[in-house]
């Protein structure tokens, strides 16, 4: 334990965009350390798998580690897979984490894909998917795992995302498990065997739109997706290693292709029009040129994947449009 703390502490220390809320994160983990410890995960630590993917992130890796160790998920079963990074596995952090599996693939296969690799490779009945800058801070995911053993019709659970230095919420405050559109991709819970006689995620959306993808593909197979608010995920957001102009441009692209794909008419159509208002949007404009270039794209891609196209019914899309967006 004294080394992975080391590994988390000296990780902290050299990267000046996440030292400044180290104190708040140690805290906060520590006012709930005593939940996390007395409650029920240990009892499902066998049935849970944890997935990352990473890309020359180390240090913010190492702290994500570090905090599944700490908050009781040291004994699941937990995969790294390195998506091509300019420098392998650091071998400090390897020593340190020596029951974490890094696998490497030494070119650049995309988020998407890597995802994929990580549930073929884990050998648990739920998946756990995280980013290499997220990490659970509150809550009992053996509840959650409870929970989804008694909802069988549940194909995957939103949990709930503070980003960056976002206060933690009060767990008392927190809501009942509830229906929504789709999940956010770095804290999520799968049913990883439903989630491959699916098909996983599309790849070939490469970046971004894929748990939306997946969600309204299970939708459409009678599977729904829940909210489950009193597990906490802490996601750090780091600007390490983000193209931004990338993002931008596959976020309005995906968000229109899947909408293309699965919305029935003329929503459909409806969806790739109204992606122009996220050009408005002050959080993806400063790269307004790659948004444009992605929404202009949207429409002859979806129409190059028409082999995809498997439309909600009017009923399913009406009552899906009627449930609330994940906490993110």
């Amino acid at each position: 334990m004294f080394s992975i703390l080391t590994w988390a502490i000296q990780a902290l220390n050299r990267s000046p965009l996440i030292r400044g809320s180290l104190n708040k994160t140690v805290t906060q983990s520590a006012n709930v350390s005593g939940l996390r410890r007395t409650s029920s995960q240990s009892k499902f630590a066998g049935s849970l798998g944890i997935g990352i993917t990473t890309r020359d992130r180390w240090e913010d890796l190492g702290v994500t580690l570090s905090m599944l160790s700490a908050n009781g998920y040291g004994e699941s079963e937990t995969i790294v897979v390195d998506d091509g990074s300019r420098q392998p596995v650091p071998a400090a952090l390897r020593a340190s984490f020596p029951r974490v599996r890094f696998e490497r693939a030494e070119r650049s296969l995309g988020l998407v894909v890597q995802r994929n690799r990580l549930a073929e490779m884990l050998s648990t009945i739920y998946y756990l998917s995280l980013d290499d800058d997220s990490f659970p801070e509150l809550g009992d995911i053996g509840e959650a795992i409870a929970w989804l053993e008694s909802h069988p019709s549940v194909a995957a659970l939103a949990l709930h995302i503070l980003q960056g230095d976002e206060d933690l919420v009060d767990a008392d405050k927190l809501r009942e498990p509830f229906p929504v559109r789709y999940y956010i991709g770095c804290g999520h819970l799968l049913r990883r065997q439903y989630f491959l006689d699916l098909g996983g995620y599309l790849e070939r959306l490469h970046y971004f739109g894929e748990e939306y993808d997946f969600c309204l593909r299970a939708l459409r197979q009678g599977a729904s997706t829940y909210a489950y608010p009193s597990v906490v995920i802490r996601h750090k957001r780091t600007s390490v290693a983000r193209n931004s102009a990338k993002a931008a441009r596959y976020y309005i692209r995906n968000e229109a292709v899947v909408g293309l794909l699965h919305f029935p008419f003329p929503f459909s159509v409806l969806r790739w029009m109204n992606c122009l208002r996220i050009l408005r949007n002050p959080k993806w404009n400063v790269n307004w040129g790659s948004l444009l270039l992605g929404w202009v794209e949207a429409l002859p891609v979806a129409v190059s994947w028409w082999n995809l196209r498997r439309p909600l019914s009017m009923s399913q899309f009406l009552a899906w449009k009627s449930l609330p967006l994940p906490k993110q």
